[in-house]
């Protein structure tokens, strides 16, 4: 490796104020991949960055505070965009973001369509790349999901919430009924009614119905928001009648 490669990394490091800022490999693209990984590894050795993992590098800053360290959320990003995995916030704190709940949790959830390993402060589940594309479908697929498990709301305001959204064009409901085709069954069918009641393509809507057991009951209260529920066979606990024997 010539000094120049890695006068030319050092200098791009030290040029940046951004003490925030995760280096990897690909960020000294004027170089040769070989000359920026040893400059990398020098510059650790001198101690002017430190390796956080295997590929990536932080330059810490000394506060009163004490030493800076790398955001892990930030280090997680930019492995999944290495992957060229597709990835978004969700969980508790999706949820938050698009104003299905005011809750937020401790532990960050990151919907991705490849497998990782969780941590204590991040949780992964795998998920499908939403047909939009858009992190926003997928949260709403993934509220979907959990809608009987959302903090601080109910199934009727995440409806709500949920067709409010669809009006104002943050989704597509076309985009959300060939996402669903891929989700649970529970999931496809509160498409389904959502979608026959917002004029969800017609050929998206029979594949919805076609992929359900006509005989599967799917018990949500929000009978009173989804005006075709009983089509898609969502059912209200509370009418459902109990017999007891005599």
């Amino acid at each position: 490796m010539g000094t120049s490669a890695l006068k030319i990394v050092e200098s791009k490091i030290l040029n940046t104020s951004d003490y925030n800022r995760i280096w990897s490999y690909s960020d000294f693209t004027e170089v040769p991949f070989g000359s920026a990984a040893k400059a990398l590894s020098i510059l650790c050795q001198k101690k002017i960055i430190k390796r956080v993992q295997k590929g990536f590098y932080f330059r810490s800053k000394q506060t009163i505070l004490g030493e800076t360290i790398p955001d892990d959320l930030k280090l997680v990003f930019m492995k999944l965009d290495k992957k060229g995995a597709f990835y978004c916030v969700s969980g508790l704190s999706g949820f938050n973001n698009i104003g299905l709940t005011t809750q937020i949790s401790n532990v960050t959830t990151i919907a991705c369509d490849c497998p990782m390993i969780n941590t204590d402060k991040i949780k992964f589940i795998q998920r499908k790349k939403p047909h939009s594309g858009t992190a926003i479908e997928r949260i709403v697929l993934d509220a979907l999901i959990d809608i009987d498990k959302i903090s601080d709301t109910t199934e009727t305001k995440t409806l709500l919430k949920i067709k409010e959204l669809i009006s104002m064009n943050k989704i597509s409901i076309n985009d959300l009924g060939i996402s669903a085709l891929s989700e649970t069954a529970r999931v496809r069918a509160l498409v389904g009614a959502l979608g026959q009641e917002l004029n969800l393509d017609n050929e998206v809507l029979a594949k919805l119905k076609a992929s359900l057991n006509p005989s599967t009951s799917y018990f949500l209260k929000v009978d009173s928001v989804l005006k075709y529920a009983q089509e898609w066979n969502i059912k209200s606990r509370n009418n459902v009648k109990i017999f007891k024997r005599k």
